[in-house]
């Protein structure tokens, strides 16, 4: 694919998690934002005729570290487009903007690129692949990848402590300010309450004690047009610069619980929470005794009392619920979340709620229809998979005996004849008829003959094994299944030992996800 002067080119741009923890430095800020990068790459391909009326494709990772390839999104488009022929050029601010790994680094410039026929372009670090003829340019690009690397793991060092040392210091270290507050004019790291967001926090902690749900909460918010946490960054203006998009901006009962359990409202800080143990590994959840708390950091929100009993209503709702209902199969086709039971024999998505003009509005299905199809889906299910695992029997016992069986035995007598030719052998030796080198050679004609023929019946009987022991687990398997034919109720052994989820849509229309390994998709209309 070529378009202006040859060149379809893709600008890549990246800005870590490491890049904003320090956007307070302006310094950073100005050198590695995603305006300024773009800026600089624009100005590249205005200033070079050559890339005059190309076709420019811009792919961004916002958050995202450089010092792994794989789980990056932009990053892994980028790869799909290089691929399949749709871009042959790529430019980069510099070499850690494209990753922070030396080694793999290398790797695309010196092989994965120049194979697909790729131009690579780092601005900043001079270095253009035409001019190297598909090499890294020479230890020069090496030592620079190097640094980068060695760079990102110190500073993730330093990184810790330095967030070590303000957690315990009672500081706030986040990138948005927490929903009801504003930071300090004294200082960044401390809080100062905002009153219009405030009074908000209070609401809900207040409707939360008095016994309303997560849900109402959440809507009564949305119909009184209160700008979610989402919705007050956008406002502000705190969440365009890094390009948190697609992110549901309205109120949510998950974001009202949320909320109710974040201490932090009571004016103790509490920090650490979660943890990586790479360089721009996937963070886990810390045990709550390894946070860091420090109390009276900063004016209150609630009261330590309201923030308790909020807490002590939401769980006894929700082990409430969950009691009642048992395990919950159901979610929405269209946007994933479980479906809530309306009191009436039906089962719908709580997003309706939410929001007044969402598809969510279709997911809807008497819950006695749905458990009615999915079972019938279950008995066609059990019924091909038992006629399956009978075909698969009657074709092993066509087959196997004849081709394997039959080479066993013989391989067996063939090894028997082979150890009675060893005797006279070795008594030709003894009594001096046959000399200790021809002995020796025929020996080692004689082992290798035995070793090659033992490994074909090792491997023969091993396969035989293998077959006997699929051929238990399909019967097994079937037996298992055959338990539940019968059955006439969706019951709660079946639920959680057969289905994964069930996905509803428009129509009373559906799909069964099972739990296991299916003959065919399930997808029914009533």
């Amino acid at each position: 694919m070529q378009d202006g002067n040859g060149y379809v080119t893709a600008l890549y741009i990246r800005l870590s998690q490491e890049d904003r923890d320090l956007s307070s430095r302006n310094d950073k800020k100005e050198s590695n934002s995603i305006t300024n990068q773009r800026e600089l790459l624009w100005d590249f391909i205005r200033n070079h005729e050559e890339f005059a009326g190309c076709t420019v494709i811009e792919k961004c990772d916002d958050g995202y570290s450089g010092v792994k390839f794989d789980n990056r999104p932009a990053f892994t488009e980028l790869m799909e487009l290089a691929k399949s022929g749709r871009i042959n050029c790529i430019i980069v601010k510099d070499f850690s903007r494209f990753g922070r790994d030396y080694v793999e680094l290398g790797d695309y410039l010196e092989q994965y690129f120049p194979f697909l026929g790729i131009r690579f372009i780092s601005v900043n670090d001079g270095y253009d692949s035409r001019n190297f003829e598909g090499t890294t340019g020479g230890l020069d690009v090496a030592f620079k990848n190097m640094i980068y690397d060695f760079y990102s793991r110190e500073f993730s060092k330093k990184q810790k402590i330095a967030w070590k040392r303000m957690a315990e210091k009672g500081e706030y270290n986040a990138t948005f300010t927490l929903y009801g507050y504003r930071r300090d004019r004294s200082s960044i790291h401390q809080l100062a309450i905002d009153e219009e967001t405030g009074e908000t926090v209070r609401e809900i902690f207040s409707l939360a004690a008095s016994g309303m749900s997560p849900l109402k909460i959440a809507r009564l918010l949305n119909e009184k047009g209160i700008p979610s946490p989402s919705e007050n960054q956008i406002i502000q203006g705190s969440r365009q610069e890094w390009g948190l998009y697609g992110v549901e901006c309205h109120w949510t009962a998950e974001k009202i619980r949320r909320m109710i359990r974040d201490e932090r409202y009571t004016g103790t800080m509490v920090s650490l929470k979660t943890c990586s143990f790479t360089v721009g590994g996937k963070r886990v959840r810390r045990a709550p005794s390894e946070w860091v708390r420090v109390e009276n950091t900063h004016e209150p929100l609630v009261s330590y009392e309201l923030y308790l009993k909020a807490n002590s209503v939401i769980k006894q709702t929700m082990f409430k619920q969950s009691g009642r209902k048992g395990k919950n199969i159901y979610h929405c086709g269209y946007c994933g979340r479980k479906l809530q039971d309306t009191g009436k024999g039906s089962i719908q998505c709580g997003q309706r709620y939410l929001i007044k003009e969402c598809r969510c509005r279709e997911a809807s299905i008497k819950r006695e229809v749905a458990d009615r199809v999915v079972m019938d889906a279950l008995k066609q299910q059990i019924q091909f998979l038992v006629k399956e695992s009978e075909l698969s029997q009657n074709a092993r016992s066509r087959t196997v005996p004849y081709s394997a069986d039959e080479e066993i035995i013989s391989l067996t007598k063939t090894i028997a004849a082979l150890k009675k030719t060893w005797m006279p052998l070795y008594e030709q030796y003894r009594d001096g008829s046959l000399s200790r080198e021809n002995f020796l050679a025929k020996k080692k004609e004689y082992d290798a003959e035995a070793a090659k023929l033992e490994q074909r019946l090792d491997e023969l009987q091993s396969s035989r094994e293998e077959e006997n022991e699929k051929s238990q687990q399909e019967r097994k398997h079937a037996s298992q299944l055959m338990c539940y034919a019968e059955q006439m109720e969706l019951t709660e052994e079946i639920k959680e030992k057969l289905i994964d989820k069930v996905k509803v849509y428009s129509n009373n229309r559906i799909e069964i996800y099972w739990k296991f390994e299916s003959g065919f998709s399930d997808t029914g209309t009533t």
